[in-house]
């Protein structure tokens, strides 16, 4: 194990879930002004925003998906 989960858990809360949970992605989330919230779109900003937070390990993807067959993966540049 690279990173406890719990804390990984609790990064992803912190820096995602709390500030696009129940929100108007285009309105009430300042990471996305401008920015089409489709799921690659948010899967490269939640990269953007997860990427430094993650110091005992290297983030290796984001996943967002919407169904199961519908969902993006993103893996950094």
């Amino acid at each position: 194990m690279i990173i406890d989960l719990k804390k990984l858990s609790e990064i992803i809360k912190d820096e995602i879930i709390e500030k696009v949970d129940h929100k108007h992605l285009n309105i009430d989330v300042d990471f996305l002004k401008g920015v089409i919230p489709t799921a690659e779109n948010l899967a490269k900003a939640f990269w953007k925003i997860l990427y430094p937070k993650i110091k005992l390990g290297r983030l290796y993807s984001v996943i967002v998906s919407e169904t199961d067959n519908n969902f993006a993966e993103y893996r950094g540049e």
